[in-house]
């Protein structure tokens, strides 16, 4: 889990991840990912289910998600 505090995004729709492949062990599963606006009271979902793993699932270690929810 992350938190970061960031300059207001307005609505957010997309989000892109990965990461670098370093380290002895770098895969790993992301389940979702969720952008929590306090300001405006919003939550976006941008759900995931996959490996960002070089030698696992698609072997894709990016991931370009769509937000599915918005609450």
């Amino acid at each position: 889990m992350f938190h970061l505090e960031i300059v207001d995004l307005g609505k957010v729709f997309k989000c892109k991840i990965r990461h670098d492949n370093s380290f002895i062990n770098p895969s790993w599963f992301l389940d979702k990912i969720e952008v929590i606006d306090n300001l405006q009271k919003d939550t976006y979902v941008f759900h995931c289910e996959r490996w960002l793993a070089k030698g696992k699932d698609d072997g894709k270690i990016d991931r370009s998600l769509y937000v599915k929810v918005s609450i």
